[in-house]
């Protein structure tokens, strides 16, 4: 089952301002009229409930929104990019590393059409309009356009139920979940029979109780082996659990212990939720001899009720039926509205220029300055010198001089690199 995903998320690059000048009878270059760059797409998570995994995402490790188209003549406004929209399964939460580390979660989609807002676009550069003073009615400088917030972000689906059953390999859980419900996991004499979690719905008449069969939890789990704990992080919605003991391997006691010391380790919670122990295969005859001295020692080991079953003969099933009842009283079925929800804006680089000096190449740290330079024509005379000026009035001669910057130094500003002069 694809239930977990790190994929970094990017919102549309803005369009790129334009260089124009109208046309003004016989008047050449009448004046600038290079319209602004569109705004980028942004990028939004939506839960669905035709979505199961995340299959179809495919490989991708990057998902970029549309960017926004670029400025016109006459001082026509590129269009913006249209939003792209990211369907998940309901019950993803999604999250992101804080500075500091820790794990932060955004948002956790557990109403069919709630969404996020995760990754803004990037404003959308100025054309030439933008540049003129009047000192300067010919500008021939524009801004490409921002790029989008970026955001590396993990998907997590957690399904829901009222009752989620797990223990060891081999304990007969799908077994007990095909006998109890509409459902038919495959069932096999060999371990690890069960690799993805599997719904069943147990029909107690007046209601439903909606049952979670999750992949074997071998002793040392937490620790990676067998098929690992991950798939535990399905139980944390569930209201109860249910460790299965397989009645026929010995010491019961024990392997109750083995299950719950994993879910122990696991934490968030699962020890604390209401439990019931199910013995599997009561049949069997090395089940049956001492099945009732077994199911008393685990009620005084787990302080919980314990039941002993047979999935191939239905003995206990009524019992069990009964309790498991008990152990997930009815929910609130009321399902809540979507939720319309929006990532906290990343925060902006600092307008202020940084110079620092690598390799005798002088790199110039400033924003502005890095979305004018691909838009430049260096062999322009008439750009190059717009093109002083304006680094001028970023601040971003001061701070290469405060560095010792000197004719024939190299210069870099984003991707291009310069000669100074």
């Amino acid at each position: 089952m694809d239930d977990r995903r790190e994929v970094t998320i990017t919102g549309g690059s803005g369009g790129n301002g334009r260089i124009s000048f109208s046309d003004q009878g016989l008047r050449f270059k009448g004046g600038p009229d290079g319209g602004v760059g569109g705004r980028g797409g942004a990028v939004l998570v939506t839960a669905s409930s035709s979505r199961r995994d995340f299959y179809h995402l495919g490989r991708a490790a990057e998902i970029e929104g549309r960017a926004g188209g670029n400025g016109g003549a006459n001082g026509r406004t590129g269009r913006d990019g249209s939003p792209l929209t990211i369907e998940v399964p309901v019950g993803t939460v999604v999250m992101e590393e804080a500075e500091d580390g820790e794990t932060v979660v955004l948002v956790d989609l557990v109403e069919p059409g709630s969404v996020l807002l995760l990754a803004r676009g990037g404003v959308g550069g100025k054309g030439n309009t933008g540049f003129a003073t009047s000192t300067n009615q010919t500008p021939v400088l524009a801004e490409a356009g921002a790029a989008g917030e970026s955001r590396a972000v993990v998907f997590e689906l957690r399904l829901g139920s009222d009752i989620a059953l797990f223990g060891a390999p081999n304990a007969g859980k799908s077994a007990l979940l095909a006998a109890l419900t509409n459902a038919r996991p495959q069932v096999a004499d060999y371990p690890f029979t069960t690799v993805d979690p599997v719904h069943g719905v147990l029909d107690l008449g007046d209601r439903d109780v909606l049952l979670l069969e999750l992949p074997a939890l071998a002793e040392g789990a937490s620790a990676g082996y067998g098929l690992g704990s991950r798939h535990l992080r399905h139980a944390e919605r569930a209201l109860a659990l249910a460790y299965v003991v397989d009645g026929a391997a010995g010491n019961v006691v024990e392997a109750y212990r083995a299950v719950r010391r994993e879910a122990a380790a696991y934490g968030k919670g699962l020890t604390g939720k209401p439990a019931l122990v199910i013995v599997t295969k009561a049949d069997l005859p090395e089940a049956a001899a001492g099945l009732e001295e077994a199911l008393r020692s685990l009620r005084r080991a787990s302080r919980v009720h314990a039941v002993g079953v047979s999935a191939a003969t239905g003995v206990g099933l009524e019992e069990l039926r009964r309790e498991l009842s008990s152990l997930a009283p009815p929910r609130e079925r009321r399902r809540g509205r979507p939720e319309h929800t929006e990532a906290p804006p990343l925060r902006a680089r600092a307008n202020r220029a940084v110079v620092t000096v690598r390799g005798g190449v002088f790199e110039v740290s400033s924003p502005r300055a890095e979305r004018i330079m691909p838009m430049v024509d260096v062999k322009n005379w008439r750009a190059r010198l717009q093109l002083h000026a304006e680094l001028g009035r970023l601040g971003v001669l001061d701070a290469l001089e405060k560095q010792g910057v000197r004719t024939g130094d190299t210069v870099r500003i984003g991707g291009a690199e310069l000669l100074w002069e």
